[in-house]
């Protein structure tokens, strides 16, 4: 039980931190596309498109902890990861636009929007952090090089 705790906390807590972005970033895009298009907003969700979100959320959630965890891979480094897991979000979100053909909705359009700018969002983060993760590195080589050569 405390193994299934440890795998399933984080998957968790990251999809619970993507949902309520994603319903804030609905929220917000809602407004500016009603702005834009001079579509009346009605400041509610549809039932579908929670479901749909959390089974979005969560199913990223899921792809991040295979694809970051050493559950599966083991020996790639992160940008291979952060490729992997950008290759597999435009899948998800393609099987997620062929799901909204199914429903036609006059807002289907901007949940489709509001999850690519998420899944977007997801990537350029794990991208930045590639970044970061090798400048981090770098410097702390070269201090380490610096130290061993004082020695």
């Amino acid at each position: 039980m405390k193994k299934l705790v440890e795998i399933t906390q984080p998957i968790k807590a990251f999809a619970a931190i993507m949902f309520a972005g994603l319903i804030c970033l609905y929220m917000v895009s809602g407004i500016l596309y009603a702005f834009f298009t001079g579509a009346e907003i009605s400041h509610s969700i549809p039932f579908v498109f929670i479901i749909q979100g959390m089974g979005l959320t969560l199913a990223i959630a899921i792809l991040r902890e295979l694809v970051f965890a050493d559950f599966i891979i083991k020996k790639w480094r992160f940008f291979q990861r952060v490729i992997a897991f950008s290759i597999l979000l435009i899948i998800l979100l393609g099987i997620c636009t062929l799901t909204f053909l199914a429903i036609p909705t006059e807002w289907s359009a901007l949940w489709l929007i509001s999850a690519s700018i998420l899944a977007l969002g997801v990537t350029v983060i794990s991208g930045i952090s590639e970044i970061y993760y090798r400048k981090t590195g770098a410097w702390y080589n070269e201090m380490l090089r610096v130290y061993k050569n004082t020695k």
